[in-house]
């Protein structure tokens, strides 16, 4: 875990990400890039792009400053706590711009703020967090609101006891360990025989191989059950799966994904997986 991009509209939940992301990068010494798409105003001239460089596009008028200001302000937090960081300042509203920088900071993980966007709402109108989730094949941490002091000390991981899920995992030991966490793996399926449970505890044992941060496991019979179990372990983190861009499955397993970011409150994780 080396790089973090917080995209941020100042909002009090974008706020609330990039303090979670500082608690992140203090564990894990990873750099934060802190990124605002600022919505230009027409009238003439090009498009900057505070931390380097400029390119031509629609006719503007900065008036970005207290955009640059909040930026400041990000980086001077990080800094108080001894994390390096650098901000970025887009005169275009296009979230796609996200994944460029993403890509050209060689970025780990993201992790946005988010308002939430429920039932018919959600499928017409979605979230700048959900399109995220949809679109990149990066982790996303999407925080909902504020949290005094963030810790990670109870994780669940919502498996599929699937091979794809060795990298996800990888990744995770790497956000979980520094805080000396507890992963519970969590496996959603119908009432197994003991055949099929001593089937699925050899599927763990080559998941978990070589994590160094301790590993539980329990099964739900629903998906529904899901939000029970977080608030029983009273879980500091949910984590679940959807496959990358190439699969057929993308759009069945960013679905459960979707939904469950966009309904939960607590902090939640996606790691799209090839």
């Amino acid at each position: 875990m080396k790089r973090i991009l917080v995209p941020t509209d100042f909002s009090d939940c974008a706020q609330a990400a990039a303090d979670v992301a500082i608690a992140i990068a203090v564990k894990t010494n990873a750099e934060i890039y802190f990124l605002h798409l600022h919505t230009p105003e027409p009238t003439g001239g090009h498009m900057a792009m505070h931390g380097g460089g400029s390119h031509e596009g629609h006719p503007h008028h900065d008036c970005s400053g207290p955009a640059r200001a909040s930026l400041d302000q990000l980086i001077k937090a990080a800094e108080q706590k001894g994390i390096s960081a650098k901000s970025a300042l887009v005169l275009d509203e296009d979230w796609e711009q996200v994944e460029k920088h993403a890509e050209a900071f060689s970025i780990d993980l993201i992790i946005m703020g988010s308002h939430g966007v429920k039932g018919i709402r959600r499928i017409f109108l979605g979230s700048h967090a959900l399109q995220m989730i949809r679109h990149t094949d990066l982790p996303v941490l999407i925080i909902k609101s504020a949290t005094a002091d963030f810790k990670i000390r109870s994780v669940v991981f919502v498996t599929t006891l699937e091979e794809r899920e060795l990298e996800a995992l990888a990744l995770l030991d790497q956000v979980t360990c520094p805080w000396n966490a507890i992963i519970h793996l969590l496996y959603v399926s119908k009432p197994m025989t003991s055949e099929e449970t001593n089937g699925s505890l050899g599927k763990i044992k080559q998941l978990t191989k070589g994590l160094i941060t301790p590993v539980e496991f329990s099964i739900c019979n629903e998906e529904a059950e899901i939000k029970k179990v977080a608030r029983d372990l009273d879980a500091d983190l949910v984590v679940l799966t959807t496959h990358g861009h190439g699969s057929l499955i993308r759009a069945v397993s960013s679905g459960l994904a979707e939904k469950f970011a966009a309904e939960y409150e607590s902090p939640v994780l996606i790691i799209n997986t090839k």
